[in-house]
């Protein structure tokens, strides 16, 4: 699989996105998810991420979806055990499955957040066929960047968030980012929300009325506004 980088790509909303099927492509805390769709998962623990990741990806390769998980360092074989103990139909995930580490998001120990969208942008030209009968389900654990948390990188991960809901949009996929309560604080948390248009929290997904349009809005903001 190729992930070359094109740095120069203008990722705009595609003709595909317009005509991304409006009917539920996957479910969430019992709300139906529609192609394009972009959550903020919060979560407190491991155990606890792994019981909303499993499912959430199980549905999906026994729907025949692509799945991608962006996880933490080594942790691919773990979830693969996980994965096929939870869900025996579908055992190990197979080629359908694919399995990266946080690299996908450093670059030399550095976030690279223009870096990461060209290679989702690639990863999505590659995998779906010209037919657009293919739905695929991202997902990632965030833990990597508690260590790196300081202004300017929630600035830049907030900015990245953003535009990860235009990639999303781009073909029939939806996509679930994964933040750890017990890792990251409101400094974080609360900037990344609002770059997410839906929100999963104690068992619910729920419409973010603080959603900031990658399309409508600026970020950062103007001094002042919030």
């Amino acid at each position: 699989m190729s992930w070359a980088a094109d740095p120069d790509r203008e990722h705009s909303v595609d003709q595909r996105s317009a005509e991304a099927p409006v009917a539920a492509v996957a479910h969430l805390g019992g709300v139906p998810l529609t192609a394009g769709d972009h959550i903020c998962a919060l979560y407190r623990g491991r155990a606890e991420r792994d019981r909303l990741m499993t499912p959430f990806l199980a549905d999906g390769l026994s729907a025949g979806h692509l799945c991608l998980l962006l996880g933490t360092e080594g942790e691919g074989r773990t979830f693969r055990d996980i994965l096929a103990s939870a869900a025996p139909a579908v055992g190990r995930g197979g080629n359908n499955f694919q399995i990266r580490g946080p690299n996908e998001y450093l670059q030399d120990g550095t976030f690279d957040g223009d870096r990461t969208l060209a290679r989702m942008y690639a990863w999505s030209d590659e995998m779906f066929p010209s037919d657009k009968r293919t739905c695929a389900r991202f997902a990632a654990d965030m833990s990597w960047a508690q260590p790196l948390v300081q202004p300017a990188f929630v600035q830049d991960l907030v900015r990245y968030e953003m535009q990860a809901t235009r990639w999303l949009r781009s073909h029939s996929q939806v996509g679930m980012c994964m933040y750890d309560l017990a890792l990251f604080h409101s400094d974080l948390i609360v900037p990344l929300v609002k770059a997410h248009p839906k929100v999963w929290l104690n068992g619910m997904t729920m419409e973010n009325p603080y959603f900031l349009d990658p399309d409508e809005a600026i970020w950062p903001p103007a001094s002042g506004e919030t």
